[in-house]
């Protein structure tokens, strides 16, 4: 999503390279020998996004433990009450 934010964000002749995410994107253009304009987009550097996964695992992960916990206390506390 946000490399193609970059993308439309550059007019049609402009010459540039705009990186996005900590320096994790890049988007670039250069202007080529037979006047076309040439696109590169990918990654340079993919320690933040490795970050961001391993965030998003660890706080999925504590969402789901947490869930499991109050539904494990909830059957608990309906079973006292029932017997």
């Amino acid at each position: 999503m946000t490399l193609l934010t970059l993308m439309f964000s550059t007019g049609t002749d402009e010459i540039v390279e705009k990186k996005a995410f900590f320096g994790s994107m890049i988007f670039e253009t250069v202007k080529k020998d037979n006047g076309a304009l040439g696109i590169t987009t990918g990654v340079e550097n993919p320690v933040p996004l490795i970050v961001l996964f391993l965030v998003i695992t660890a706080v999925l992960a504590m969402i789901k433990a947490t869930y499991r916990g109050l539904k494990q206390r909830r059957e608990q506390l309906l079973n006292e009450a029932g017997s």
